[in-house]
């Protein structure tokens, strides 16, 4: 997403540029750095294939997967860019994509995942973004005179929401003074902000089908992700297994369904297919896999689905806000345990929970993943990464039943531990943050 920006305001930026002719010079080149983890996990991640991606103009949510991950070779065998019908840059990957450390010009980079782009003239810089890759596919721009992150996204200072909350406990008081369900808080804020409740809705069925069809093809798909770990695919074999009336070791009413659908996203995730970031790649198929097991066990409607996923949001954000979804900036208890709490609110508000028992189900889910690290052997979101999601699956579910068996009254409140989560990942040794470079990474 962020190569993707980058282009944009590249040709809004150079527009004066490009109609005075200078585009015809050979030596328009653009470099990309990128720092940090990003630089030492960039490679198993494989973000050089995303960032040639967004440079060639290809957004994840609806361009051809296929193509996607073409337009690196693509791009090596023309190494040029036609950032718009007046300005064409080169762009080699092999040349110009720089895979640099911690700091930048003699100084501490901005966030653990940064990227600069550069675009020189007989190496004269006529203009460069420093862009920081905050998790989930957001990003914030570094403001090029005061040096600050800028926030991505519509400031609500312009809008008088109806419900406004920044807080797990503001949010309940909302829901409690309204007499409403708790995603009809979501639902009245957006439409004061535009966004209509049939138009919402419409967008989170587009996201339950890509939960679908991702599950779908984890289930039917065989043979080794890649990488070079040579991981095997496991979630079809074990589909075949629960499919097939052969018992379990331990006997539950879902068995083993939470945990293979969440293998079934994660791998397909690792082998480069289409996930929904929820909330990251990394983290992408826990709240698929309890949303799927609860649709089958419960016959919960589309609708009721996608009210779950408008409460799981509410908790995203709240963690975006106040913690990290980055497993860079505070370890793998920013993407699983923040995916965990999520799937557990929805999965509470969609079999009847209150707005207490959400907030109490979320906060297990954070609290039973604080200080978890992120350490993926040889940067490859494969091990531990998969089975993170699988085992964050049934811990979802198991929170959502335990505080639908209580009224709600907890110790430690949802905001009290994402006070402690981004604690916890500031003291966090940064070798565990997403760098491949401890812990289980070591092998």
């Amino acid at each position: 997403m962020a190569a993707l920006a980058f282009r944009k305001e590249a040709v809004r930026a150079l527009k004066n540029y490009a109609e005075t002719g200078e585009k015809n010079q050979p030596d328009l080149v653009l470099q990309v750095e990128l720092y940090g983890s990003l630089s030492l996990t960039g490679k198993g991640h494989q973000t050089d294939g995303a960032v040639c991606a967004g440079l060639a103009g290809l957004c994840p949510r609806d361009s051809e997967v296929a193509a996607i991950w073409q337009a690196m070779d693509d791009l090596r065998q023309n190494p040029y860019l036609d950032l718009s019908p007046a300005l064409r840059v080169k762009f080699h990957p092999d040349q110009d994509l720089h895979w640099l450390n911690w700091t930048m010009d003699d100084g501490p980079i901005p966030h653990p995942n940064t990227l600069r782009f550069r675009l020189l003239s007989q190496d004269r810089v006529i203009f460069q973004e420093v862009i920081l890759s905050v998790g989930g596919g957001f990003i914030e721009p570094v403001d090029k005179e005061t040096g600050e992150r800028k926030p991505a996204g519509e400031s609500t200072e312009f809008f008088q929401l109806p419900y406004p909350y920044n807080s797990a406990e503001e949010f309940i008081e909302q829901v409690k003074k309204s007499g409403l369900p708790p995603w009809q808080i979501v639902i009245a804020n957006e439409s004061e902000r535009g966004l209509k409740e049939s138009d919402l809705r419409g967008k989170l069925e587009q996201i339950l089908d890509v939960f679908d069809a991702c599950i779908e093809r984890g289930l039917t798909t065989d043979g080794i992700l890649p990488g070079g770990l040579n991981v095997k695919r496991r979630a079809r074999s074990l589909y075949q297994q629960i499919t097939s009336g052969k018992p379990s070791a331990w006997s539950s009413p879902m068995g083993l369904k939470p945990s293979v659908y969440a293998i079934a996203v994660n791998e397909e995730n690792a082998a480069g297919g289409r996930v929904v970031t929820a909330p990251t790649n990394g983290s992408s198929g826990l709240i698929p896999a309890v949303f799927r097991t609860l649709q089958e066990c419960q016959n919960l409607s589309r609708e009721t689905l996608q009210n779950g996923l408008i409460v799981a949001s509410v908790i995203g954000a709240l963690v975006k806000t106040h913690a990290s979804i980055s497993g860079a900036e505070v370890g793998c208890q920013g993407e699983v345990g923040t995916s965990c709490a999520m799937a557990a609110a929805g999965a509470t508000a969609m079999l009847g929970g209150s707005a207490e028992q959400i907030e109490q189900a979320a906060e297990i889910g954070i609290e039973h993943h604080l200080g978890m690290t992120c350490d993926p052997i040889k940067g490859l979101v494969q091990v531990p990464c998969i089975e993170r999601n699988a085992m964050g699956a049934v811990k979802a579910l198991n929170a959502a039943e335990l505080s639908l068996a209580s009224d709600g009254k907890h110790l430690i409140s949802l905001d009290r531990a994402l006070l402690v989560m981004k604690q916890t990942g500031l003291d966090m040794n940064q070798k565990y943050k997403e760098t491949a470079t401890g812990g289980l990474a070591l092998g």
